[in-house]
């Protein structure tokens, strides 16, 4: 045959394949939009194909050879035609079908059906229940269930937009190994993710656990949400060397969202600027505090470098070295016996050791003890929800990294097993942190001080190294822990009450409202009102929601959020979102813009109350501003004043009796998230004289660890004290 009749039939042969295998594309793509298909089929089609085109093509250029030819085949030539022929092309395509069909077929027999419409939203609805119960894992395992059976990528999209987030890791130096598990349980698996730089398309949501590995670099933990893991930026991984044993890294920062420390009765404290520093990953334990008292350090005066004061008197050296001994008499811990640790303990924290103690060691191994600023900074008391339910809360010491209670950098045991000394003084007490194994659970956002000599067997040691010194005087400055026992306080009597009452008092004046702006959204419509306050002449804010499409008279609830909005400058910035589904519930929703908030900003800075007059002030502002904005609500037909609720968030929470005295148009509240503060206040501005006076049904719906208003010495006197 002519070479370019062959050339011809060829390419001929290819172009019909070609078409041919763009029609059975087709066909497969028809089909799993009919039929619940797995996403493979069209994989194992395209493999199909491409297998079939060189055998096509050999056979097409080969039978053109062979066609016609006159001399005698050799053996190999033989073989060839036999074995190119376009019968076993045929045949081959009739094979190639059947594995396709019976791949199909089986899956579609044995496989996982596709799931219904109906299953898709009991499991959309499943999925938020999970969710909303930080059930993340199982969540998770759902969503990925489903993703198996469904062929809609936009059902797709919305099932994993609510268990998981894309997150982006990196580490300097790049190249390490990345392991992720499940914050909870303890024996949750590590599985490895890849190696950084890694980009995760649908990393869980909810708290997990990162382990970067990389050859002669020290191994870094770290603990936290998609968010919170995001916010560390590139992990910085330490060579073996260059960080001392035991310690990792901790990020510096402020005190907390710009007042100070994030404590009970430290919210007060000024901000702190601190520097990065190293903290020990484990507290000291027996075995390391065994080598102090063998080398003499309770007869060595060098590391006792503070002087020994009780009240008004200094003891000696002697003296005070007299006060540290064991059960024997020995020098060392109250919990020792004969100058050595109990049995078997010897990977327990040290404990029974008092605060000098605890100073003496820490300059024997060249350490120091931490302020209360680095502590807080490496504990991170919004953590408690994940972090004390895995620490030792449970009876008797364990040892330590025995528990899985680690912080957000890697660090265990800042809840529980033993309370933890740090560098402030509080008068003539130390603060000693994270409660210890006999305390209760909410020891761990608990500010406490304990005496500096005090020896109890909860009172162990953790090690920092301050690489930076910036600011560490102003962080190891004495602190004032404010602390009110509303269990022994008494709210003042009626008579007294009744002045209180009318210090809030203002005068019926014209209202004078005007509607500034109208504007809508998905579900609801939102005007902009404008009102004269009840004092000093200013005009008042407030943002009226109503639903959507529905008709009134609406029920109407009073909004008081948390303190975020002290720091937002711009009505721009007013929203509701957490709260939305009050409106998708047939619900109005008033927001004043209580004085200090938003475009009424004055000199507020925060929501801690204080005993000056300008907070006394702010607080008799607030209740006008409420009680106006219900004045308005009284003006109009589409609002039903006889069903007005209140609803108070974290610092509308804290606000609530006051709020809710003062309006007796409510008639129902709802506290989320709320409770007494620790510090003083004036008598006329303080909540808890209130309390007993607040008549309406009251829920109040409280975290158990919270981190701002602790349950027993905050939450349960407000709770107790309500007069409904």
């Amino acid at each position: 045959m002519p070479e370019t009749k062959r050339h011809r039939t060829l390419w001929q042969v290819l172009g019909l394949y070609a078409a041919g295998s763009w029609v059975c594309l087709q066909v497969v793509d028809v089909l799993a939009e009919n039929i619940p298909l797995p996403s493979w089929v069209f994989l194992l089609t395209l493999v199909l194909l491409v297998i079939g085109l060189p055998i096509t093509a050999a056979t097409a250029y080969f039978q053109g050879s062979f066609s016609g030819r006159s001399r005698p085949f050799d053996g190999r030539q033989t073989l060839t035609r036999r074995l190119l022929t376009w019968g076993n092309v045929v045949r081959g395509g009739v094979a190639a079908l059947a594995v396709w069909g019976l791949a199909v077929t089986g899956w579609l027999v044995f496989g996982p059906g596709e799931v219904s419409e109906w299953e898709v939203v009991a499991g959309l609805e499943e999925i938020d229940r999970l969710t909303g119960g930080s059930e993340y894992a199982a969540a998770y395992a759902l969503a990925a269930d489903l993703d198996r059976r469904i062929r809609s990528d936009s059902v797709r999209v919305e099932i994993w937009g609510r268990v998981a987030r894309p997150l982006t890791l990196e580490t300097d130096p790049p190249g390490a190994r990345v392991f992720r598990r499940d914050y909870a349980p303890a024996d949750a698996p590590w599985r490895e993710l890849g190696k950084t730089p890694l980009t995760v398309e649908r990393f869980p949501l909810g708290v997990a656990r990162l382990r970067f590995e990389r050859s002669g670099h020290r191994t870094r933990e770290v603990a936290g949400s998609p968010a919170q893991i995001t916010g560390l930026g590139v992990i910085a991984l330490d060579a073996d060397d260059a960080l001392p044993p035991g310690m990792a890294r901790i990020p510096g920062g402020s005190g907390a969202f710009g007042y100070g420390l994030f404590a009970p009765g430290l919210e007060q404290a000024p901000v702190v600027e601190i520097p990065d520093f190293l903290m020990a990953v484990h507290e000291v334990t027996n075995r390391a505090y065994q080598a102090f008292v063998d080398s003499g350090g309770y007869e060595d005066p060098r590391c006792w470098r503070h002087p020994f004061v009780e009240g008004d008197d200094t003891l000696s050296f002697t003296a005070a070295m007299e006060r540290f001994r064991d059960s024997t008499g020995r020098p060392g811990p109250r919990t020792w016996d004969a100058g050595r640790y109990p049995p078997g303990s010897a990977d327990h924290p040290v404990g029974g050791v008092s605060w000098y103690e605890a100073e003496a060691y820490a300059c024997f191994v060249e350490m120091a003890l931490p302020t209360v600023y680095h502590w807080y900074a490496a504990a991170d008391p919004f953590s408690s929800p994940h972090v004390v339910p895995l620490s030792n809360f449970g009876g008797e010491s364990a040892p330590v990294g025995e528990h899985d209670g680690v912080s957000h950098h890697g660090i265990y045991d800042l809840a529980g097993n033993v309370r933890e000394w740090t560098r402030n003084a509080n008068d003539d007490s130390r603060f000693i942190l994270g409660g210890g194994w006999s305390d209760l659970e909410y020891a761990f956002n608990d500010a406490v001080t304990a005496p500096a000599f005090d020896r109890s067997p909860l009172n162990g040691i953790r090690l920092v190294q301050y690489t930076d010194t910036t600011n560490l005087a102003a962080a190891s400055a004495p602190l004032d822990l404010a602390f009110r026992d509303y269990r022994a306080e008494r709210p003042v009597s009626d008579e007294v009450f009744q002045v209180y009452r009318q210090i809030y008092a203002y005068d019926p004046t014209p209202l004078n409202a005007e509607v500034l702006a109208v504007d809508s959204a998905e579900i609801w419509v939102r005007e902009r009102v404008e009102l004269d306050a009840g004092y000093g002449g200013e005009r008042l804010t407030a943002f009226l929601y109503l639903p959507r499409g529905r008709a009134g008279p609406h029920q109407t609830v009073v909004y008081f959020p948390g303190s975020g909005v002290i720091y937002r400058q711009s009505y721009d910035d007013v929203s509701i979102d957490r709260v939305d589904f009050l409106v998708r519930s047939g619900r109005a929703v008033l927001l004043p813009i209580y004085k200090g908030t938003f475009e009424r900003g004055t000199d507020l800075r925060s929501d801690i109350q204080n005993d000056s007059n300008g907070y006394r002030d702010h607080v008799i502002a607030w209740s006008k501003d409420l009680r106006r904005s219900v004045d308005y609500l009284a003006t109009r037909d589409d609002i039903d004043l006889d069903r007005l609720a209140y609803l108070g968030v974290s610092w509308g929470g804290a606000m609530a009796p006051i709020m809710t005295v003062l309006e007796e148009r409510i008639r129902a509240n709802v506290i989320l998230v709320g409770g007494l503060m620790m510090q003083d206040v004036q008598p006329v501005a303080d909540p808890f004289h209130f309390l007993p006076r607040v008549r309406q049904p009251t829920l109040m719906l409280s975290a158990r660890w919270d981190s701002f208003y602790p349950l027993e010495t905050s939450q349960r006197p407000l709770f107790e004290n309500l007069g409904t």
